[in-house]
């Protein structure tokens, strides 16, 4: 999908919330906790990317270290480091809850008037 010189704020329908990684110590093993520490909640766009995108089979697209499984628009973020994530919840038809955790990539500014933001995620968890 082409970057939009214009953005329609109509599409950022999802609350998704900007988290931050915390680490610990288990004190039960040896291994180690993550904890999701909410930074802020803001409302996005989430789209997922297109499979040539992602798999990089036309026009030399390929993705070496870093894959982007989804594209995220949003409002200007002043600082969205890699340590971030984004998550994502959705309550389903049969009351359960689904929540996605997207590990930003990369950032890019749309039409450089920093209002909107692309944030180029790869999904890392869907429960």
């Amino acid at each position: 999908m082409p970057e939009p010189q214009s953005f329609p704020l109509g599409r950022l329908r999802w609350p998704v919330q900007i988290v931050q990684r915390g680490q610990a110590g288990d004190p039960n093993t040896t291994g180690v906790l993550e904890t999701l520490i909410p930074i802020r909640t803001v409302r996005a766009d989430v789209q997922p990317v297109g499979a040539l995108t992602f798999w990089g089979t036309a026009g030399g697209n390929e993705q070496v270290d870093t894959p982007v499984t989804h594209r995220i628009y949003m409002r200007w973020q002043n600082s969205l480091p890699n340590a971030y994530a984004i998550t994502r919840s959705t309550t389903l038809d049969d009351g359960t809850t689904r929540t996605e955790v997207f590990r930003v990539r990369r950032i890019k500014e749309i039409d450089g008037r920093k209002r909107f933001v692309i944030v180029e995620c790869e999904e890392e968890k869907n429960s």
